[in-house]
């Protein structure tokens, strides 16, 4: 449905936009930007809780309902084992995973940002599943000339306290990915950790 826009409240939203968008690329471990990228795509501003430990120190407590693109869906079955893969999330599936056969969704805004919902949200897992996220060339990796000498870190949007928790997981220096079990879906970002700044380990842990 076309929206219908008062052009006095448009030089606003551009700037609320760009300050959103602004907070977004310091908050998250990014990418550096391309030379064409796809800007998100602001509708609405609320109040949200800040994670925790994001590159870019102090943000806004500002969250956006972002123009979240379905990356890849994909029908899991109960009893088969599988992996999803779409951008630099990658989801590997047991036997016994899933309670019943599910259509599996990975959603992100933009490939370069580490902000992903995976669906259908909520689902509870009796065996893990396995994440796997690729953070080559942003700024948690030591080969990027942006690099920041910290170690990335996943976080969860918990809902019912309203806070960012921190996924227990470990970091493959070699490969460059951080792994972590998940015991359920949900809006997930990358940080990194609280006071840890100083030359990582070359080799697998």
């Amino acid at each position: 449905m076309p929206r219908r826009t008062n052009t006095r409240i448009r030089p606003a939203l551009a700037l609320l936009t760009a300050l959103l968008l602004a907070g977004c690329s310091k908050s998250l471990l990014t990418a550096p930007d391309p030379a064409t990228t796809n800007v998100p795509v602001v509708e609405n501003a609320r109040q949200a809780p800040q994670p925790p430990s994001l590159l870019g120190g102090a943000l806004p407590i500002v969250d956006q309902l972002l123009n979240w693109v379905t990356v890849v869906t994909k029908l899991v079955r109960k009893d088969q084992e599988m992996v999803v893969t779409g951008h630099r999330w990658s989801l590997e599936f047991e036997k016994g995973s899933l309670s019943a056969d599910a259509t599996i969704t990975i959603q992100d805004y933009d490939p370069n940002v580490l902000d992903v919902q995976f669906g259908p949200h909520g689902t509870q897992f009796p065996v893990p599943v396995t994440l796997s996220i690729d953070f080559a060339n942003t700024d948690a990796d030591p080969g990027a000339a942006h690099y920041n000498g910290r170690e990335p870190a996943l976080y969860w949007l918990n809902e019912h306290t309203n806070t960012w928790d921190e996924v227990p997981g470990r970091v493959d220096w070699l490969r460059k990915k951080l792994i972590v079990k998940l015991p359920h879906f949900s809006r997930y970002v990358v940080g990194t950790k609280a006071g840890w700044k100083h030359q990582p380990q070359r080799q697998d842990d």
